[in-house]
């Protein structure tokens, strides 16, 4: 038995045990979107997702053969890019999402190398090896749509075909790039003097940095469960509230000044920076800056 899916999954899609009962009102919609993998010693071992898609999955083992159109319906609950191969390598079904990125490419009936660039035979020789072994492989190819992207392809055998599931592996390694650069930031912050948070759209701290643990006197685990406005006295609650507001609703930067509660009794000076924090052209949070002040 599998212990982890052979296929790429994005950080958006992974949550610990613990992080998923701390922070079960945003998994809970991100599984409603697609899969949530439950880590268990640090890989995957059980799938949250949405009744829809668990009903489709399962009503493929009624005993009745599925046919075309049903498939491609339950591929389009699953939301990734899919496609199913019959014993020629020809697609015999394609989710919504490997429709709107190979176009024609992915209509029933077309060969499987054209998910791949010209003359890129790797997927297609992949597939004939696992059609042969039974065991499941992954390899990448060039996108037939953007030549210098790269697509990864985990490819499982079925009775009587394939499934292969393709990602886009260069977005991967940007998104590893940003988060890379991401904690430099905060790291740099930090040693400035600074604390750092990331604030989900619910004004609640979704990530604590140690130093904002440090500033507050709180642990990091208390603060996961925190609003941002409640790290402030009461008179100022409202001014951090407008500007993480406006840092949303005007997607722009903003900087208040502030009292931080400290140990829950003492008072220190801060100044607050906020910014959008944006992702595929929307807002889903904010990040925060707290550095302490001299007056």
């Amino acid at each position: 038995m599998k212990n982890a899916p052979v296929f790429p999954i994005a950080s958006d899609q992974q949550v610990t045990a613990s992080d998923l009962v701390r922070h079960f009102g945003i998994w809970q919609e991100r599984a409603g979107r697609g899969p949530v993998y439950i880590l268990h010693r640090g890989r995957p071992r059980l799938v949250m997702t949405s009744v829809d898609v668990m009903d489709a999955l399962c009503s493929t083992h009624s005993g009745q053969p599925v046919e075309s159109g049903q498939l491609g319906a339950l591929l389009d609950a699953l939301g990734d890019m899919i496609v199913v191969l019959g014993a020629e390598q020809t697609i015999i079904a394609a989710s919504r999402g490997a429709r709107a990125y190979f176009g024609d490419a992915a209509d029933v009936g077309a060969p499987v190398s054209g998910l791949a660039s010209p003359g890129d035979e790797a997927l297609a020789a992949t597939v004939t090896r696992v059609a042969v072994s039974g065991l499941s492989e992954t390899t990448e190819c060039r996108s037939p749509r953007f030549p210098d992207r790269l697509l990864a392809y985990a490819v499982d055998c079925v009775p009587a075909g394939c499934i292969v599931q393709i990602s886009d592996a260069t977005a991967a390694e940007e998104r590893q790039h940003w988060r890379d650069r991401h904690d430099s930031a905060f790291s740099a912050l930090e040693a400035a003097g600074a604390a750092c948070a990331i604030i989900n759209l619910r004004g609640r701290i979704e990530q604590a940095s140690p130093a904002l643990a440090k500033l507050t006197g709180a642990s990091v685990e208390a603060l996961s469960l925190a609003r941002i406005v409640s790290l402030v006295t009461v008179g100022d609650r409202s001014t951090v509230g407008e500007a993480f507001e406006a840092a949303i609703d005007e997607r722009t930067p903003q900087s208040v000044t502030a009292s931080l509660l400290v140990g829950g009794a003492e008072l220190r000076p801060v100044r607050v920076g906020l910014a959008p924090l944006a992702s595929s052209g929307r807002v889903v949070g904010v990040t925060v800056v707290v550095t302490p002040t001299t007056s």
